[in-house]
Order: structure tokens, then C-alpha cells, then sequence
């Protein structure tokens, strides 16, 4: 017989949290496949790229969910930092276009999703260091993989279809 395990009421709200977060993502995913021409993109993203990047941030959430239903909580900490990196990927838009001449609507829903996505980790952090420290070394790992994936991907996906970056943020640079 297979015993029940039931998630205490701290973890009960960071697995909400993970549901909130992917409810905000996918305000901006499917806000940013509707309106895909409204959005400052990349000269290699296309629609139906986007739509498919939408799969392994939902995939993501779901099995975080699921390692903290079934008691295996510390593994849950590595999938919920891609998770909140994957969701940060959206700031940038703001490679492309300033804040300024992206729509209202385009910058509330980047907003809403990375807010929640930094509360995440806010909470994930938290519970790593007060109930799991034993975890961080894992979740140091996983965020320089997946940094080093998306750097390698961008580097290529930019030597092959190079994007015309907007400038206004080359300032911060500069200082």
C-alpha cells in the first residue's frame, strides 16, 4: 500500500505560488502570440516559436508541483529556479525596444510575470536557507546550466539571424 503524503501548509502555498507564477506567464505567452507583431522580438523568434516555448515553462511547474507532492521537496527547489529564470527570459523584450515605446499592455503582462516569478524566488530562497541549506549547492548548479544554455543558444541563434538591438540601454553600460 502506498502511503499519503500530505503537504504541509507552507508548501501548500509555494505550490500555489508556482500556479500563480505559471498563470502569469501565460498571460504573456498567449498576449505575445496573439499580438506577436505588437512585441519587439528578435529577428529569429516567430510565432510558432513562442507558442512552443510556452510548453517546457508549463512542463516545469507541473513537475515542481509534483516533487513537492510526493515528498521530494529539495529536488523541487533546481526545477523552480529554471522556472524563474525562464520567466525573467521575458525582460528581454526590452532588448528590442524601450519600455517607453512598448505598449501599455505589453509592459503590464512582462510585469506581472517577472514580479511573480521573482516573488517565487524570493520564497525559494527563503525556504532553502531556513529549511533545506543543504539544497543551494544543487540550485547554484542548475542556475549555471541552464545560464550557460541560454547564452549558447542565443550566441548561435544571433550569429545566424542577427536582431537589431535598440540602444537605450547601453547607457547602463557605459556608467
Amino acid at each position: 500500500m502506498q502511503s499519503i503524503y500530505v503537504v504541509p501548509r507552507l508548501f501548500r502555498v509555494y505550490q500555489i505560488l508556482i500556479w500563480i507564477t505559471l498563470y502569469a506567464a501565460a498571460l504573456h505567452f498567449f498576449d505575445n502570440v496573439y499580438f506577436f507583431f505588437q512585441y519587439p522580438e528578435p529577428a529569429w523568434l516567430t510565432q510558432e516559436i513562442v507558442a512552443l516555448l510556452w510548453i517546457p515553462i508549463a512542463f516545469m511547474a507541473h513537475r515542481a508541483v509534483d516533487l513537492i507532492y510526493t515528498a521530494k521537496i529539495e529536488r523541487s527547489f533546481s526545477v523552480v529556479h529554471g522556472f524563474v529564470l525562464a520567466n525573467w527570459i521575458s525582460l528581454g523584450h526590452y532588448l528590442f525596444a524601450c519600455p517607453q515605446e512598448v505598449l501599455p499592455r505589453i509592459n503590464i503582462a512582462i510585469f506581472i510575470q517577472t514580479s511573480m516569478a521573482s516573488i517565487l524566488f524570493v520564497m525559494t530562497l527563503w525556504l532553502q536557507i531556513t529549511r533545506y541549506p543543504q539544497s543551494l549547492p544543487y540550485s547554484k548548479r542548475a542556475w549555471l546550466r541552464n545560464i550557460a544554455m541560454y547564452a549558447i543558444l542565443i550566441i548561435i541563434l544571433e550569429s545566424i539571424f542577427p536582431s537589431d538591438f535598440h540602444d537605450w540601454w547601453y547607457a547602463w553600460l557605459i556608467r
